[in-house]
């Protein structure tokens, strides 16, 4: 099954759901950044989590997670759009010999900090970000205690990845949230059908059809299907933006790429292509940045 989210909204409209399905996603992810094992694990868990994010924004509208780990993920970086592309690196940590271990009393993900940035693409609003702390260490409980703490939306997220090595077995979850009208009632009896799932990765290895999983989560709840939308890794860097981004280190430091290194070398952390600049273009980069302001060209 290609990689796709599904959304749903119960018929009394006060309930909504989207489910998702990503082990040719994951895999593609695990394959371009060389990674296997927990790393592989967590790099899954991150993408499916932004697109949960990006599954319920705007066209226009992008969604970073940004996830702070003290575990052996020092950090993860993932951008999702509501067109059902997304792009995400991690950083591992190399732990120094007798470092101490803080994650003891956290799951995989340790303590830290989670962070979602949201934007518009070609609008000057101010961007929204909320950061909430890591208080389980499992990323789909930290990102319940996200809904409710910093956006106040009763959710239930449920993010399995399952690996061997650098394969990717299955990959998949789902976001459940209450809307305005939703009783106790209701929400108990879908969390009751939640409980009953008891493993994800299981259930996702045996059967990975979202549209499965929401009938199970919701069964006595009548739903409409909303959306069906493709999943697919997409990287937004250009050798355009590559250039504006190194406009911004400055001339010295642009100076001394030229004389050290005869040329500049930037490589994208999300795609991991590399740009490669010789000595001409850097220094006619460095022209621009040093060029004095043409008249007129202030904001004022």
């Amino acid at each position: 099954m290609s990689s796709q989210w599904i959304k749903c909204i119960a018929t009394h409209g006060n309930i909504r759901g989207v489910a998702l399905e990503a082990s040719e996603l994951i895999q593609e992810l695990v394959n371009l950044h060389g990674v296997k094992g927990d790393v592989a694990q967590a790099l899954g868990e991150s993408v499916l989590g932004a697109l949960m994010f990006a599954s319920y924004c705007k066209p226009g509208e992008r969604v970073n997670l940004n996830i702070r780990s003290s575990a052996f993920i020092a950090q993860s970086l993932t951008d999702a759009y509501p067109d059902g592309t997304v792009r995400g690196y991690v950083v591992e940590r190399e732990f120094k010999p007798g470092q101490v271990d803080t994650t003891a009393n956290f799951g995989p993900w340790g303590d830290g900090l989670l962070s979602v940035l949201r934007t518009k693409t070609g609008e000057r609003e101010r961007p929204y970000i909320g950061t909430v702390p890591l208080v389980t260490g499992y990323l789909a409980k930290d990102l319940t205690f996200y809904w409710l703490q910093s956006e106040q939306v009763p959710s239930a997220v449920g993010i399995a990845v399952k690996v061997d090595g650098d394969k990717v077995i299955a990959a998949g979850g789902f976001l459940v949230q209450a809307m305005p009208g939703a009783t106790a009632e209701e929400l108990l009896e879908i969390e009751q059908h939640i409980n009953e799932i008891q493993s994800l990765a299981g259930r996702l290895t045996t059967d990975s059809d979202p549209v499965r999983l929401l009938s199970q989560i919701f069964q006595s709840t009548a739903f409409i299907l909303l959306e069906e939308k493709p999943l697919r890794f997409q990287c937004q860097c250009s050798l355009e933006r590559v250039e504006r981004a190194l406009t911004l280190v400055g001339v010295t430091e642009l100076q001394d790429m030229l004389e050290t290194q005869n040329g500049a070398s930037v490589r994208c952390d999300f795609c991991t292509k590399q740009y490669i600049f010789d000595a001409k273009r850097l220094a006619q980069l460095i022209a621009m940045v040093s060029a004095p302001p043409s008249p007129g060209s202030s904001d004022n």
